[in-house]
Protein backbone atom coordinates (compact mmCIF):
# COMPACT_ATOMS: atom_id res chain seq x y z
CA UNK A 1 0.00 0.00 0.00
CA UNK A 2 2.84 2.28 0.96
CA UNK A 3 4.87 2.08 -2.39
CA UNK A 4 1.13 2.06 -4.03
CA UNK A 5 0.54 5.34 -2.17
CA UNK A 6 4.13 6.84 -3.21
CA UNK A 7 3.34 5.51 -7.06
CA UNK A 8 0.45 7.66 -7.00
CA UNK A 9 2.10 10.45 -5.59
CA UNK A 10 5.07 10.38 -8.05
CA UNK A 11 2.40 10.12 -10.71
CA UNK A 12 0.49 13.11 -9.27
CA UNK A 13 3.52 15.58 -9.32
CA UNK A 14 4.30 14.26 -12.54
CA UNK A 15 1.28 14.34 -14.35
CA UNK A 16 -0.50 16.86 -12.30
CA UNK A 17 1.61 19.44 -10.87
CA UNK A 18 4.23 19.92 -13.20
CA UNK A 19 1.90 20.71 -15.86
CA UNK A 20 -0.49 22.89 -13.73
CA UNK A 21 2.40 25.25 -12.68
CA UNK A 22 3.11 25.52 -16.69
CA UNK A 23 -0.62 26.44 -17.46
CA UNK A 24 0.07 28.81 -14.29
CA UNK A 25 3.22 30.28 -15.53
CA UNK A 26 1.71 30.54 -19.26
CA UNK A 27 -1.55 32.05 -18.28
CA UNK A 28 0.11 34.85 -16.26
CA UNK A 29 2.88 35.52 -18.62
CA UNK A 30 0.11 36.19 -21.39
CA UNK A 31 -1.62 38.36 -18.94
CA UNK A 32 1.16 40.53 -18.22
CA UNK A 33 2.22 40.68 -21.88
CA UNK A 34 -1.68 42.07 -22.20
CA UNK A 35 -1.63 44.64 -19.63
CA UNK A 36 1.70 45.86 -19.55
CA UNK A 37 2.34 45.44 -23.68
CA UNK A 38 -0.36 45.77 -25.18
CA UNK A 39 -2.27 47.79 -22.80
CA UNK A 40 -5.25 45.31 -22.24
CA UNK A 41 -5.88 44.62 -26.03
CA UNK A 42 -6.51 41.07 -25.62
CA UNK A 43 -9.00 41.43 -23.02
CA UNK A 44 -8.36 38.56 -20.93
CA UNK A 45 -8.99 38.97 -17.49
CA UNK A 46 -10.40 35.69 -16.49
CA UNK A 47 -6.68 34.42 -16.21
CA UNK A 48 -5.73 35.72 -12.75
CA UNK A 49 -8.58 33.97 -11.13
CA UNK A 50 -8.14 30.91 -13.42
CA UNK A 51 -4.44 31.42 -12.48
CA UNK A 52 -5.46 31.16 -8.50
CA UNK A 53 -8.03 28.48 -8.61
CA UNK A 54 -4.89 26.38 -10.24
CA UNK A 55 -3.06 27.49 -7.36
CA UNK A 56 -5.47 26.61 -4.86
CA UNK A 57 -6.27 22.98 -6.21
CA UNK A 58 -2.23 22.41 -6.33
CA UNK A 59 -2.07 23.53 -2.29
CA UNK A 60 -4.44 20.94 -1.08
CA UNK A 61 -3.58 17.94 -3.43
CA UNK A 62 -0.19 18.93 -2.71
CA UNK A 63 -0.82 17.82 1.08
CA UNK A 64 -1.39 14.15 -0.12
CA UNK A 65 1.83 13.94 -2.02
CA UNK A 66 3.69 15.72 0.94
CA UNK A 67 2.32 13.37 3.40
CA UNK A 68 2.87 10.31 1.17
CA UNK A 69 6.75 11.36 0.81
CA UNK A 70 6.76 12.02 4.40
CA UNK A 71 8.49 15.30 3.53
CA UNK A 72 6.41 18.19 5.16
CA UNK A 73 7.93 19.93 8.32
CA UNK A 74 7.71 18.33 11.61
CA UNK A 75 8.73 19.62 15.19
CA UNK A 76 9.30 16.90 17.64
CA UNK A 77 9.37 18.03 21.12
CA UNK A 78 9.03 14.41 22.44
CA UNK A 79 11.42 11.31 21.70
CA UNK A 80 8.90 9.04 21.48
CA UNK A 81 9.15 5.46 19.75
CA UNK A 82 8.90 5.52 15.95
CA UNK A 83 6.44 3.65 15.82
CA UNK A 84 4.08 5.59 18.63
CA UNK A 85 5.40 8.74 16.71
CA UNK A 86 4.04 7.38 13.32
CA UNK A 87 0.58 7.08 15.09
CA UNK A 88 0.34 10.09 16.70
CA UNK A 89 1.33 12.04 13.62
CA UNK A 90 -1.45 10.10 11.67
CA UNK A 91 -4.17 10.96 13.87
CA UNK A 92 -2.96 14.44 13.84
CA UNK A 93 -3.16 14.91 10.27
CA UNK A 94 -6.49 13.00 10.11
CA UNK A 95 -7.92 15.05 12.75
CA UNK A 96 -6.88 18.57 11.38
CA UNK A 97 -7.57 17.64 7.69
CA UNK A 98 -10.94 16.23 8.90
CA UNK A 99 -11.48 19.34 10.64
CA UNK A 100 -10.98 20.97 7.22
CA UNK A 101 -12.93 19.17 5.54
CA UNK A 102 -15.80 19.49 8.18
CA UNK A 103 -15.77 22.65 8.14
CA UNK A 104 -15.98 23.37 4.19
CA UNK A 105 -18.90 21.11 3.83
CA UNK A 106 -20.60 22.84 6.28
CA UNK A 107 -19.48 25.96 4.56
CA UNK A 108 -20.64 25.19 1.06
CA UNK A 109 -24.33 25.20 1.24
CA UNK A 110 -23.77 29.02 2.50
CA UNK A 111 -21.93 29.97 -0.70
CA UNK A 112 -23.48 31.97 -3.34
CA UNK A 113 -21.00 34.04 -5.03
CA UNK A 114 -19.12 33.50 -8.13
CA UNK A 115 -15.86 34.75 -9.91
CA UNK A 116 -16.51 37.75 -11.44
CA UNK A 117 -14.62 37.12 -14.62
CA UNK A 118 -14.95 33.39 -14.96
CA UNK A 119 -18.72 33.32 -13.78
CA UNK A 120 -18.30 30.15 -11.78
CA UNK A 121 -19.21 29.42 -8.31
CA UNK A 122 -16.65 30.39 -5.98
CA UNK A 123 -17.21 26.82 -4.52
CA UNK A 124 -15.21 25.53 -7.36
CA UNK A 125 -11.91 27.14 -5.28
CA UNK A 126 -13.13 25.24 -1.96
CA UNK A 127 -14.16 21.58 -3.53
CA UNK A 128 -10.02 21.42 -3.55
CA UNK A 129 -10.31 21.14 0.27
CA UNK A 130 -12.95 18.40 0.05
CA UNK A 131 -10.90 16.19 -2.82
CA UNK A 132 -7.47 16.91 -1.36
CA UNK A 133 -8.55 16.21 2.45
CA UNK A 134 -11.02 12.85 1.46
CA UNK A 135 -7.54 11.43 -0.12
CA UNK A 136 -5.34 12.29 2.51
CA UNK A 137 -7.71 10.68 5.14
CA UNK A 138 -8.43 7.79 2.70
CA UNK A 139 -4.86 6.88 2.30
CA UNK A 140 -3.96 7.23 6.36
CA UNK A 141 -7.31 5.10 6.95
CA UNK A 142 -6.15 2.49 4.16
CA UNK A 143 -2.54 2.37 5.15
CA UNK A 144 -3.99 0.82 8.74
CA UNK A 145 -6.45 -1.18 6.77
CA UNK A 146 -3.51 -2.64 5.11
CA UNK A 147 -1.55 -3.00 8.19
CA UNK A 148 -4.36 -4.61 10.09
CA UNK A 149 -4.81 -7.44 7.09
CA UNK A 150 -1.23 -8.28 7.11
CA UNK A 151 -1.45 -8.71 11.11
CA UNK A 152 -4.94 -10.84 10.42
CA UNK A 153 -3.37 -13.24 8.15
Amino acid sequence: MRRLARSLSGRIRRYVFVPAIVVVIGLLSVNIVDRFVLNGALGISWTEELSVIIMIWLVFLSGFALDQDDSHIKVQILDLPPRVREILEDIAIVLFVGFLVWSTWALLPRMFSIYAALGWPIKVGYYAILVGGCVTILAKIGKYALRGLRQWN
